[in-house]
């Protein structure tokens, strides 16, 4: 198993959080922004309390930025399927579970996340990532691989996040391009 801590300061309390975060439209934004093909919505459930999100998005792979030995078993578009449940557990911390894996393949990543409100307009997410593959010799070479690709991806998405908080601040339709 392959395990990383990711800590990402937001400038915005948890009231507007959880109505980023519970918005459909934030999510099919940001992943489509992000470079996906298409995002498909299975789930979302959003109350005072909870918001839990299934969702698979379709992400083109650029095979060359992979080693060799890996190369065959990748196609040239790849499915993730994210899962996510947020639970609000007072008013300054929500904690979620969190699930990425690619749709056929022996991976995936599971993160425990903490977001604490630290004052009004700001707020910081901790997450601990564990990517594992079930796979006996190869195994610990994909994880760290996907975790190499994890952490490109999250950094990808904290910005898109931060330029959507502003856009939301600054009174304007957050239609944002990566």
């Amino acid at each position: 198993m392959h395990e990383f801590t990711r800590r990402d300061d937001l400038p915005a309390g948890l009231d507007p959080l959880w109505a980023t975060f519970g918005d459909p439209a934030y999510a099919r934004q940001k992943y489509l922004a992000l470079g996906s093909r298409a995002v498909r919505i299975l789930r979302f459930d959003v109350s005072v309390e909870a918001i839990e999100v299934e969702l698979e998005r379709q992400v083109l792979v650029d095979r060359r930025a992979w080693p060799r030995w890996s190369r065959p078993a990748l196609a040239a578009q790849q499915t993730l399927r994210h899962r996510s449940a947020w639970r609000r557990v007072t008013p300054s911390r929500i904690v979620a579970t969190l699930e990425i894996a690619p749709v056929g393949q022996p991976v995936r990543a599971d993160g425990a996340a903490i977001l604490d409100e630290v004052a009004p307009e700001h707020a910081v997410m901790t997450v601990r990532w564990r990517v594992h593959s079930p796979l006996p010799l190869l195994g610990p070479r994909i994880e760290r691989l996907f975790a190499q690709q994890l952490r490109a991806a999250l950094d990808a998405d904290h910005a898109f996040t931060l330029r959507y908080l502003a856009a939301q601040a600054g009174g304007r339709a957050a239609h944002l391009d990566p």
